[in-house]
């Protein structure tokens, strides 16, 4: 009687323990994610009262916004849209002249951005019963952050779009030059063995997957395969900048990098926006680079259910 009276008071124990560790987290994720959104529209509301010198890419149904209205609103873009596919991450290129009371409080944005995100990812590899839940009432909080942006439809949060930072540069650039990339893509070596075990995991049954599994069955032993991911296009930033060496003296260095948020320049003393170029808002439909003559990849797909292709 005494080992299981003890038991049953070791259960309620952990039980209250399992408890008060939910209600930590539940209560810590609310306050991570009030924090942040309180950053963000402090952040939001300065940028509206400084009204800076600023340029973002306008579709054709966007030409009477101002563009500061649509850099804010991107700023604040956290939730999924009505009917908005869940593997869609909206961007949106430009610049933004920031002065350095704005630069701190996007700082401090992409700060409780880090905090949100590291406790988010605690709680769905510990409980994804509770992060579910949470997240259901997440998704009802700070409707008037929801009003101030210029579309309408906003349903559940979207943690890409969430967790990205706000962009913020060092220095003030000479010249930032805009381009779509839209020819990337992720290439992963496989060996024939690695292959069969994907195609497998597919369905051995099914009658594609046994075509492809004796298509590579016809294949040496030791031959490596190449399985290819096309990229989402992303608008590349290429920033030129004037900087003072350790010798005192001026000298350009060139950086690029992706950019899916407009920039935070830092103004230096001057509200004046850097030397930009504007280029379309979608990304041109066929192929702006030329091959490489060193590619060595067949462009003809080997099994169309794994993206693989053989090596020439």
């Amino acid at each position: 009687m005494t080992n299981l009276t003890t038991s049953a008071t070791a259960k309620k124990n952990t039980d209250d323990q399992v408890g008060t560790l939910n209600t930590i987290q539940s209560t810590d994720l609310v306050t991570a994610f009030d924090n942040l959104a309180l950053c963000i529209a402090k952040f939001c509301d300065l940028l509206n009262n400084e009204q800076p010198a600023c340029w973002v890419a306008l579709a054709e149904d966007e030409q009477t916004l101002e563009p500061l209205q649509k850099a804010r609103s991107y700023y604040q873009d956290i939730w999924y849209r009505d009917q908005q596919d869940g593997r869609e991450t909206r961007s949106c290129h430009g610049l933004v002249m920031a002065s350095d009371e704005v630069i701190q409080l996007a700082q401090e944005a992409n700060q409780a951005k880090d905090v949100f995100k590291s406790l988010v990812q605690q709680v769905q590899k510990t409980d994804k019963d509770l992060w579910l839940s949470q997240k259901a009432q997440l998704n009802t909080r700070h409707q008037s952050l929801r009003k101030q942006l210029y579309y309408t439809g906003l349903g559940r949060i979207h943690l890409k779009q969430l967790y990205r930072h706000i962009p913020i540069l060092a220095h003030r650039p000479e010249k930032i030059g805009f381009t779509w990339y839209s020819n990337g893509r992720s290439i992963k070596k496989l060996t024939i063995a690695q292959a069969e075990v994907k195609l497998l995991a597919m369905g051995e049954e099914k009658v594609h997957i046994q075509q492809q599994l004796q298509k590579l069955n016809t294949l040496p032993e030791h031959e490596t395969l190449a399985q290819i991911q096309t990229q989402v296009p992303v608008v590349r930033a290429n920033l030129v900048f004037k900087l003072m060496n350790e010798k005192g003296h001026v000298e350009t260095v060139r950086k690029a990098m992706n950019v899916s948020l407009p920039l935070l320049v830092p103004q230096e003393g001057s509200p004046f926006m850097p030397k930009y170029n504007q280029i379309e808002e979608q990304p041109p439909a066929a192929r702006t680079r030329i091959a490489r003559n060193d590619f060595k990849i067949c462009e003809e797909v080997f099994l169309p259910s794994l993206r693989v292709h053989r090596y020439i």
